[in-house]
């Protein structure tokens, strides 16, 4: 390898590192919609994963067979592979003589998308390009945008390629800069294994050395002092000298840390996995010996608690048997763990995934040694995606073996063994294949919609990979690994997950932070995923536990004290807290195929609470006033339809005209202050929340939704305007209104007292009669958080409470 291709920031002057600065589950039955896998967003590597959705093909099939008349004859298919070879076989006639035969359309747009398969290899010169671009960037000091470049230049970079070592050593630079220095140092292992020339390896060395002087660890730095002594009659003669003084240099930083007494190994910390509540269950793996799994006609298989269990206990902690990244994180986390990156592991063969260690990149081959290229194919069609990838990580031979064992005498998902979900991989599909799929249950039309997605897939897999060779020899006692029995077996998984599968999410900084001091902080859905062991649990709309996330780890807690007997409830979207009674009905109807009778949905007192977070001061006794009619409104009133209906003195009728007359003024004004917000006149929009919240209390109930934002839409403005004081007034109404309707230890009052301490921590600087609350809310923010989203929440958002 000779020197001539030098990374440039070996030719850049020195940068000093900065410190580190303090920043701040529903699936639709759409396979494809933007809620469920959302379409990419521009990527920053180029020419990957360009959006493309099939959606609109299946949305088309589905017209034509209603309208033909045709989607009859598939629903008099008996079975799901009948149903798949009737689609892999009709012709539909519609007008004069248009003739549209699925088969075809579906090769059609398969060979459209094969040829956009070249757009997802490597390519020497574009990785060259983004090179360049990357050591423009740092020059610059815009150590984001060099390290973004650097990443695409090792996804695009073959494999082999001289450019890939000196991607890594860039990427080490910046990383330096950014006081990344775990990081850096494994950027600088791996360009040493991938080759980096040896001339200049002396600047890794330097490097290297200077991480460890400032993460302040004494073994490490004499190590890696010897190692530059060691080396410095193998620099180039014209650089020998510059290496002594740089060697000399460190040798003198080294000297107070050496001499210290207190030795710091590492900045950087992971927290482990919290352990089961008085360990595993013997029977059910991956759940707490304190729950059991029980099974009846009306309730099926359920969860049970077998003594009592106090409130923040971890009863389920499971990794996936299967689980996809959403498109747009696919270069920001882990393929395999789901862990957010900032110098992942490009795969070797593809630009399209990358992975946060060596360890992962080797245990996600066992999927992506079939996905490999054809990535953007998968994810056509979204949630399809995962069910595909649950079949190539099991195998077509124990797929049909589980699919022919007999049930007779035993438990649905339990092995011979009498253990369910157990670590082997055959117990472990036997639990997911054996999740009720509810496919007789689905409309006709989702019935079609699954049956082609999994014939694009089964096709797709079939043309494209390894998989039927990998298991053609396997094939002897199983059934035929061909397009109508592959299809099949996915469809079932399909059909699994629109009522099982788990939205993976991590908490994250949101949008509305840009630009402010008050930090806002949302769970993003990253993955979706398989959990049959968490999917035991039946559906409350008011659950006595809480799912988070250790990587793609799901682990559950309670989040309330549980008796013995009881049952461990999870919420499978509609939330009492969040939803109405009829819309949390309709919602599980529809897509879960049950009436719930929890507690919520049954007990009258429900019903007013409900109310109240639309509602009005009823006019005629200031009881709880709702909205009835066809339409509803965010602002909580239609003035052309519907009546209001007091729950309290049972008044109906429509409102008086100065209260509509009082509705159309508060929008008024909130419609104006953003207005003028838009133009950058806060003082303005203050003026008008204020009006718009004085006139609103009015009519609208504190606890009205519409209402409270436009409280929280104040307390931003004065935040942004240094209005601190103001701020924390403002974010105290809402604070009390949100433990009112979600719970003094809810993530939603959690969220909400991380912007109060936001603003307690500014208005601080004037008045230090806030320090003892700040810390006490602080000290709030920390349980209600580790509760619900674990001890690693911290990590997640890159940050910490100061104490």
């Amino acid at each position: 390898m000779t020197t001539e291709a030098v990374d440039s920031e070996d030719d850049q002057p020195p940068r000093h590192p900065r410190k580190n600065e303090t920043g701040r589950n529903v699936t639709n039955h759409n396979l494809t919609t933007t809620e469920d896998t959302p379409i990419y967003g521009k990527s920053w590597l180029r020419g990957v994963m360009e959006p493309f959705s099939c959606q609109p093909l299946l949305d088309r099939f589905t017209h034509l067979l209603v309208k033909t008349g045709a989607l009859e004859d598939f629903s008099r298919a008996s079975t799901p592979l009948d149903k798949i070879s009737y689609c892999l076989e009709a012709e539909m006639t519609y007008g004069a003589d248009i003739k549209v035969k699925i088969r075809k359309e579906i090769d059609q747009l398969l060979e459209a998308l094969y040829q956009k398969c070249t757009e997802h290899v490597k390519s020497e010169s574009l990785a060259l390009e983004a090179k360049t671009k990357g050591s423009k960037a740092y020059l610059k000091k815009k150590d984001l945008e060099a390290l973004k470049a650097y990443t695409e230049c090792l996804c695009l970079a073959p494999a082999n390629s001289t450019i890939i070592p000196l991607a890594y050593a860039n990427r080490s630079a910046v990383l330096y800069q950014m006081a990344k220095y775990e990081e850096c140092l494994q950027d600088m292992e791996r360009a040493e294994k991938t080759g980096y020339p040896a001339a200049i390896f002396h600047k890794l060395l330097t490097r290297r050395c200077s991480c460890y002087l400032n993460m302040q660890n004494k073994e490490k730095i004499q190590l890696s002092l010897e190692h530059c002594r060691r080396h410095i009659c193998k620099v180039p003669i014209e650089a020998r000298e510059k290496f002594k003084k740089s060697v000399e240099d460190l040798e003198q930083k080294a000297l107070g840390i050496l001499a210290g007494s207190k030795n710091v190994p590492s900045s950087y910390s992971d927290v482990d996995c919290p352990a089961l509540f008085n360990g595993e269950n013997n029977t059910v793996k991956y759940m707490s010996s304190s729950l059991e799994m029980r099974v009846s006609y009306e309730l099926g298989r359920h969860v049970i608690a077998n003594q009592k269990i106090s409130k923040g206990s971890v009863v389920f902690a499971e990794r996936p048997y299967a689980a996809i990244l959403l498109p747009e994180y696919l270069y920001t986390h882990c393929q395999t763990c789901f862990s957010p990156v900032s110098n992942p592991i490009p795969c070797c063969e593809c630009r399209d995934v990358v992975y946060c260690s060596e360890l992962c990149q080797s245990q996600g081959q066992a999927f992506h040694q079939y996905e490999c290229g054809i990535l953007h194919i998968l994810s056509s069609v979204g949630i399809a995606h995962l069910a595909v990838r649950i079949i190539l990580v099991t195998g077509w031979k124990l797929h049909c073996d589980i699919r022919n064992e007999s049930l007779k005498g035993r438990v649905a998902g339990v092995g011979d063994s009498g253990v369910y979900n157990g670590r082997n991989l055959s117990d472990g599909y036997r639990a997911v294949y054996h999740l009720l799929p509810h496919f007789d249950n689905c409309l006709p039309e989702d019935q079609l919609q699954y049956c082609i997605a999994a014939i694009i897939l089964a096709i797709a897999i079939l043309d494209k990979t390894s998989f039927l060779k990998h298991n053609e020899d396997m094939q002897k006692d199983s059934a035929p690994l061909d397009i109508p029995h592959l299809a099949s077996a996915i469809m079932r998984h399909i059909a699994q997950l629109v009522s099982n599968a788990h939205a993976v999410t991590q908490i994250t900084t949101d949008s509305k932070s840009a630009g402010s001091m008050i930090q806002h902080v949302a769970q993003a859905r990253i993955a979706s995923a398989i959990y049959p062991t968490a999917s035991l649990m039946n559906h409350s709309c008011k659950p006595n536990i809480i799912n988070s996330f250790y990587k793609d780890k799901l682990v559950i807690r309670t989040i309330e004290d549980v008796e013995n007997g009881n049952h461990i409830s999870n919420c499978y979207g509609p939330h009492y807290c969040r939803q109405t009674r009829e819309e949390r009905q309709q919602s599980l109807r529809q897509q879960y195929f049950f009436k719930c009778r929890c507690e919520p949905c049954v007990n009258p007192e429900y019903i007013r609470k409900e109310a109240a977070w639309s509602g009005f001061h009823c006019e005629a006794c200031d009881g709880v006033a709702t909205w009835t009619g066809d339409k509803k409104s965010t602002f909580g009133i239609i003035e052309e339809e519907g009546v209001l209906l007091c729950l309290q003195c049972h008044r109906l009728g429509r409102p008086y005209q100065h209260f509509i007359e009082t509705c159309r003024l508060v929008i008024a004004l909130q419609e104006q202050a953003e207005e003028d917000l838009l133009k950058g006149d806060k003082s303005s929009a203050i003026t008008g929340l204020r009006k718009a919240i004085a006139c609103g209390s009015k009519v609208y109930l504190a606890e009205n939704e519409y209402f409270v934002s436009l409280q929280d839409t104040l307390a931003r403005c004065l935040g942004e305007a240094g209005d601190y004081e103001g701020c924390c007034q403002e974010l105290r109404k809402c604070l009390q209104v949100t433990e009112s309707r979600f719970g003094a230890e809810s993530i939603e009052l959690g969220h909400e007292l991380l912007k109060y301490s936001d603003a307690l921590a500014l208005a601080l600087a004037g008045n230090k009669r806030h320090e003892d609350l700040l810390s006490k809310v602080r000290r709030r923010v920390d349980e209600i958080f580790t509760l619900n989203y674990g001890p690693h929440w911290k990590k997640y958002m890159g940050t910490e409470l100061k104490n």
